[in-house]
């Protein structure tokens, strides 16, 4: 059985319709599912002579979606939950009455951006 001319030329289209449907859902996939992250300004100071502590200038993070290291070697991969919205002025990580370096990261949980990694603290 042979498709009239006008019987072929909808058929092509239908199926480069379903080429592009198929192509918009598998772009809309990827951009939804790699999701975004809070733009933040922060920074890990020493505040005092033995608190730690994230300064935040601009912007903020909803409790339970951030996590920190403070830690005393480098490398550690010991990440903790954020203990309330991240949000200005700032959020303090504790007291820390033992003298070293102390090496501070922060991340968006959900999405796994760092924001720094490291970031060296002196206590003395």
């Amino acid at each position: 059985m042979r498709l009239s001319k006008k019987g072929q030329g909808a058929t092509e289209y239908l199926l480069m319709l379903a080429a592009v449907l198929v192509i918009v859902a598998i772009a809309v996939y990827y951009v939804t599912s790699t999701g975004g992250y809070p733009a933040v300004a922060v920074t890990a100071v020493k505040y005092g002579d033995d608190t730690i502590r994230i300064n935040v200038e601009t912007g903020s993070i909803p409790s339970g979606d951030w996590q920190y290291i403070v830690s005393t070697t480098q490398g550690s991969d010991n990440w903790t939950d954020g203990p309330s919205e991240l949000k200005s002025p700032y959020v303090s990580l504790g007291t820390y009455a033992t003298a070293g370096n102390y090496y501070v990261s922060l991340r968006h949980k959900p999405s796994g951006h760092i924001y720094f990694s490291e970031t060296k603290i002196t206590i003395s």
